[in-house]
């Protein structure tokens, strides 16, 4: 549970030393948390705990992730803030085939760091459902497809395909009209076998695309040449 200066773990954990840090250090032990993927694999209606950094908030449903993968708690009681470490006790659930924590209540909270997304394709978000799940991803030049009547972006490839649904992902449509390309950046979800994601528009941007300019300079002194990349 970390490393301390005092045998009684008081003060602070210990995150750093250098060659000037002289003294014994503590190790705190605790009970063995269950990675994701441990959990993951445990029967339905199993009691556990599971610990991860919240990714990603939508009334009772919180995303989690640590090394192993991602997963979703499910609870009237969580009320963290997306970038939180937590341990969570509960049942091995699932809903609609998304793998979960039910009745989840949180045990504790510390500051945590959130994962860099793992850069994807479209392509491989809809044939894999689950296998980013709970992940924070993010998808480059991809193309806004329609809106519902409730403003949720649909993304999909230039050619229409793959179209994707970012889940209460409401958006001002004057800001991204239909076919502008963007590069998403949100939680990967599923619902009964169909991808989506889960976010909000902070994970949304219109990527900068750097061109050369297409005049050729002439060469300076037989060895100097000027190529000019804009913006």
């Amino acid at each position: 549970l970390g490393w301390y200066w005092n045998a009684d773990f008081s003060g602070e954990k210990v995150t750093k030393i250098d060659a000037t840090s002289t003294g014994t250090l503590y190790a705190k032990f605790g009970e063995y948390i269950p990675t994701i993927a441990e959990v993951k694999a445990l029967a339905d209606d199993t009691e556990t705990k599971v610990a991860g950094v919240v990714n990603f908030i939508s009334g009772k449903n919180v995303y989690i992730q640590d090394a192993t993968g991602g997963f979703l708690l499910y609870g009237s009681d969580l009320a963290p803030e997306v970038g939180t470490k937590i341990i969570a006790k509960g049942k091995r659930g699932a809903f609609n085939g998304s793998p979960q924590l039910s009745g989840a209540v949180i045990e504790s909270a510390e500051a945590g760091q959130l994962f860099e997304p793992v850069v994807t394709t479209l392509a491989d978000l809809v044939a894999n459902p689950l296998a980013n799940f709970g992940k924070r991803v993010s998808v480059l030049g991809v193309y806004v497809a329609e809106y519902d009547s409730y403003n949720n972006i649909y993304v999909a490839e230039i050619d229409g395909s793959n179209k994707v649904k970012g889940h209460y992902m409401v958006v001002d449509p004057a800001q991204f009209p239909v076919g502008t390309k963007i590069s998403i950046t949100a939680v990967a979800s599923q619902y009964q076998g169909t991808f989506q994601f889960e976010g909000d528009v902070a994970g949304i941007e219109i990527p900068v695309v750097g061109k050369v300019d297409p005049y050729a300079y002439p060469t300076r002194h037989d060895k100097y040449n000027l190529k000019n990349r804009w913006v």
